[in-house]
């Protein structure tokens, strides 16, 4: 139950870490695209609150710490955001980017100890 609970928080994850990539793929920053984004996207988004409300609710009963799976989260959707900004739009990560995402894995292994 414990890597069901933790793959529906990836996967919710997943599918956070892909919109605003696909959002500043596809889109222009106009209030008219924006709309149309969150239309078109909508049951995608849909999906990933399904996967994620499970999981927390199943992780609070499960592991009785939030905390910890919300920094599996917030660590999942830093990471993919990172590396999905690099390889679909050729963005250049910084040294800061980095720094950032280790102290965040630091942190959610202090949080599940």
């Amino acid at each position: 139950m414990k890597l069901l609970i933790i793959g529906a928080i990836i996967l919710g994850s997943i599918v956070f870490s892909l919109l605003p990539i696909l959002s500043a793929y596809f889109f222009q920053p106009t209030l008219k695209d924006s709309i149309k984004f969150n239309v078109y996207f909508l049951p995608l988004t849909f999906i990933g609150n399904i996967f994620l409300a499970w999981a927390f609710i199943q992780g609070s009963k499960t592991f009785g710490n939030t905390v910890m799976l919300g920094g599996i989260q917030t660590g999942v959707y830093a990471i993919l955001v990172t590396i999905l900004s690099i390889f679909v739009l050729q963005q250049k990560i910084s040294i800061y980017s980095i720094i950032g995402i280790c102290l965040i894995a630091i942190g959610t292994i202090f949080l599940n100890k």
